[in-house]
């Protein structure tokens, strides 16, 4: 059993709210009060950083031994591999350098690689119980990332498909994505099997950097984003369709949610039946924060078994346009969504439901752990509103 066993939890998924169109009631427009500014590490910029060192965790060649004898101890438990945990996965030297790096993700910059582990020496199975074990000490609950449960996404070119790329979810293109957040989620854990000829490198933009540009350049726009008039089109039974903020101040923390496709809605598809589109202010919002992130992205180039960490309310984040190398190795990454119970952000309402569909263990969602990517060929429209 062990590693191979992974993916032998699957159950039955209801339908959850139908075609509702949820309205979550939040503070009054003119009732919003945003800060000046916010300070602190988190607000960083494309120039904060001497290299890339500042954010790698590069592994040694003991802590890499360290990793491949955790993996034989948890192989000889006999577990299923969603119990990776650090019980059952231990790194006695590293673990506690990863419980730093949980830190900074939610209380510093936001974001750490783990660089060092080399796939072509693993089988796909091992993989994925070395990207559980390792990312359970930066959160160890683990999000459904769609309607059907699945716990894992794989992220490649669809190369199968007949679809023309504008008409695919972007995970399944080769296509240049703008920046966002992913849904709900707490922490985007990405680990990279393997990387593109040319392009495919992730971009990465400070939420709270964002903000204080536009409060200084646009103040007007952040009191528009976080008005609760924002009309978001999810389709399928994953999520309601919703109408909340963009932008939020809570806890002490600045946080941002959204993505263009369901904002906007898609090229040839009718919107939602009472879900209203959004005004030409509010489609020229979306332009100045796309224009100011990425005035100050960074550009992360992953290598083949990099792992990494972003806080999905504190940074947002895109992707290059690529081109793969050769058919049999393309652009390909392995997507989860977790959570830390102990250093999770305090999140609003509006967000708070959301979360809590995604990582709730008596959400009717089940698991089901696809460890083995399967060819793609036809796409939901709910997969095309979503990240």
């Amino acid at each position: 059993m062990g590693a191979e066993t992974i993916l032998s939890r699957t159950e039955q998924i209801p339908v959850w709210h139908g075609d509702l169109v949820l309205t979550l009631k939040g503070e009054p427009a003119s009732d919003i009060k945003l800060p000046a500014s916010m300070s602190g590490p988190l607000a960083w910029n494309s120039s904060s950083f001497q290299s890339e060192q500042d954010y790698i965790i590069t592994l040694n060649e003991e802590e890499i031994e360290e990793i491949k004898s955790a993996l034989s101890h948890f192989n000889e438990l006999d577990l299923f591999g969603s119990e990776a945990a650090p019980g059952t996965f231990p790194l006695p030297t590293l673990g506690s350098k990863l419980q730093q790096a949980a830190e900074e993700v939610h209380n510093g910059r936001g974001f750490v690689v783990v660089r060092g582990i080399q796939p072509s020496q693993f089988t796909p199975e091992d993989n994925v119980v070395i990207f559980l074990g390792i990312s359970s000490y930066i959160g160890g609950s683990r999000g459904r990332q769609d309607e059907n449960g699945n716990m894992l996404m794989h992220i490649r070119n669809a190369k199968q498909s007949r679809t023309p790329q504008s008409q695919r979810p972007t995970r399944y293109s080769s296509r240049a994505s703008t920046f966002h957040t992913d849904t709900f989620c707490d922490i985007l854990a990405l680990q990279s099997r393997n990387n593109a000829e040319t392009g495919g490198n992730t971009l990465l933009s400070s939420t709270w950097t964002i903000f204080n540009k536009l409060q200084k350049d646009y103040p007007e726009v952040c009191k528009l984003l976080a008005q609760p008039n924002w009309s978001f089109d999810s389709r399928g039974d994953f999520f309601p369709c919703s109408t909340r903020p963009v932008l939020y101040h809570h806890g002490g923390k600045v946080m941002m949610n959204f993505a263009r496709e369901p904002l906007l809605g898609l090229e040839g598809v009718e919107r939602m039946k009472g879900l209203p589109m959004l005004s030409q202010k509010q489609k020229s919002a979306l332009d100045i924060v796309e224009k100011v992130a990425t005035e100050g992205q960074i550009a992360i180039r992953t290598e083949p078994g990099d792992l990494l960490f972003i806080n999905n309310h504190g940074v947002l984040h895109s992707r290059e346009a690529f081109v793969d190398n050769t058919a049999e190795n393309p652009r390909y990454l392995v997507r989860m969504w977790l959570k830390n119970e102990k250093l999770a952000w305090d999140l609003p309402q509006h967000l708070q439901q959301g979360n809590s569909r995604i990582y709730d263990r008596d959400n009717g969602l089940g698991e089901r752990w696809n460890v083995v990517d399967t060819p793609r060929v036809a796409f939901k429209l709910s997969e095309r509103l979503t990240s």
